[in-house]
């Protein structure tokens, strides 16, 4: 076993020095000697003992290269490529040594633009936010993860890693496409490709958005009302960086507004019309609105959310991390509700709030109003600067517990339950989205015996 697993090594790193090895060369190092050093590197590896390490520090003299050490490429865009150097080279080496830490052999390839795009250009949307926490969690419990742009190169590292693969997650479109590519699915005539049960739509919504269905969506909330794998993430490194202010040292008149765009203070699009905001000024002494500028960057939002008193929903945007990150740094939330049970206003079950995912939570933490109602817009805001709040993250959203979720879904058997899903909708019982895809390719696969959905072995 560790013979061929040494032999497949060697062969493969034969294989990417062809690869890559004139790229990198430096100096005047011609093609004919090129190819000379691996003629000859090649021929030492098949006359050395099994059990010798490769001559690697005599193709470092010839090329002067080390193929093993990762290219630390300047520029912040090309930080992810660094990431998957390190990842790939770390492995390769533990492999070799028959030393690897707990789940370094098992490999997560992320094609999804999200997580790329995290630690190309500092993006922090909410889902590049969930992305971070996502490597984040994977990282600290030891996973070799490998980042993409697009579902071509992540079949391409499949081709490479194929069973140490335990999950490829992708945009719901990716999973969509994968799916109607013959060169990316893993089919009859395709085996080498990824296995559908492997891909994982990564989608901030709620609903279903994968071809096999919501348990292979991952989700960032536990949406009650959609069966997705919940997955969530965690704000506690962003916000930790930054120290917690004392309320005496806040603008007590700084009320910070959630809104993203200016569209959402329009009327229909807001659930506070101006005059709401000269009634809390004069309740309260504060004053709305001081400021409106460009988006800002990470850094110079959390100073000012910090050092605010309240931060009040608009209606819009909806399920935005925002709001954790203001109870994080101890910041209460002011909450619209949209759309509520007219007979029994105080169902919270049937409330449609801005973020519905903290409709549970009460004051002094968040305060709920109804759109519409300026007396409770007004006590809301009053409230909340006499009752200040220490910091706080929901249990959920920690990251011991993003870890706990994660590993689980890691290590939970697939395939049997894309097999089980396979029976369920050739019976009828079951009509996920894109069945009719999903049979077509069911009824090709399903001529000869043993041959499973998506090909599952």
């Amino acid at each position: 076993m560790r013979a061929t697993l040494r032999i497949a090594l060697i062969a493969l790193g034969v294989f990417l020095m062809v690869l890559f090895l004139p790229a990198v060369v430096h100096g005047p190092f011609s093609r004919d000697a090129h190819t000379r050093v691996l003629h000859e590197h090649a021929a030492d590896v098949y006359d050395r003992p099994l059990n010798a390490a490769p001559p690697l520090a005599a193709i470092d003299r010839q090329a002067n290269v080390d193929i093993l050490a990762p290219t630390l490429y300047p520029e912040q865009q090309y930080e992810w490529i660094t990431a998957n150097q390190k990842a790939t080279h770390a492995l390769f080496r533990c492999m070799e040594r028959g030393d690897c830490a707990q789940n370094q052999t098992k490999v997560v390839i992320i094609p999804c633009s999200n997580f790329v795009l995290f630690l190309q250009k500092g993006y922090v949307g909410g889902e590049a936010i969930w992305a971070h926490s996502t490597l984040q969690a994977l990282h600290n419990m030891g996973y070799t993860v490998l980042l993409t742009f697009n579902m071509h190169s992540a079949t391409q590292l499949y081709h490479i890693f194929a069973n140490l693969v335990k999950m490829v997650i992708v945009n719901p479109e990716q999973a969509d496409g994968c799916l109607r590519e013959a060169s990316c699915v893993r089919s009859e005539k395709n085996p080498a490709g990824i296995p559908a049960w492997k891909l994982f739509s990564f989608c901030w919504w709620p609903g279903p958005a994968n071809p096999l269905g919501a348990n292979w969506t991952l989700s960032p909330e536990d949406y009650q009302y959609g069966p997705n794998t919940y997955l969530g993430y965690s704000i506690e490194s962003q916000c930790y960086k930054y120290p917690f202010v004392p309320h005496a040292e806040r603008k007590k008149s700084q009320v910070y507004i959630l809104a993203k765009f200016l569209k959402f203070f329009l009327p229909g699009k807001t659930a506070w019309p101006p005059e709401f905001y000269d009634a809390a000024a004069n309740a309260t002494g504060r004053c709305f609105i001081e400021n409106v500028g460009p988006p800002l960057k990470q850094d110079a939002f959390y100073d000012l959310l910090s050092h605010s008193a309240a931060l009040v929903g608009v209606e819009n945007p909806r399920l935005s991390p925002s709001p954790y990150d203001a109870l994080c740094f101890g910041v209460p939330f002011i909450n619209p509700i949209s759309d509520w049970d007219k007979k029994n206003p105080t169902d919270r079950t049937k409330w449609n709030t801005q973020h519905d995912m903290l409709k549970h939570l009460s004051p002094p933490h968040v305060y709920h109003v109804f759109k519409g109602d300026r007396d409770g817009f007004v006590n809301a805001i009053r409230d909340a600067l006499a009752n200040p709040i220490e910091s706080y993250v929901p249990d959920r959203m920690r990251m011991t517990a993003v870890q706990d979720r994660l590993g689980k879904i890691l290590e939970r058997d697939w395939r049997v339950e894309a097999a089980e899903l396979l029976k369920a909708r050739e019976a009828g019982t079951v009509k996920g989205p894109h069945t009719g895809m999903l049979f077509l390719l069911q009824r090709k696969l399903a001529r000869k015996p043993g041959i499973h959905i998506l090909h599952l072995d």
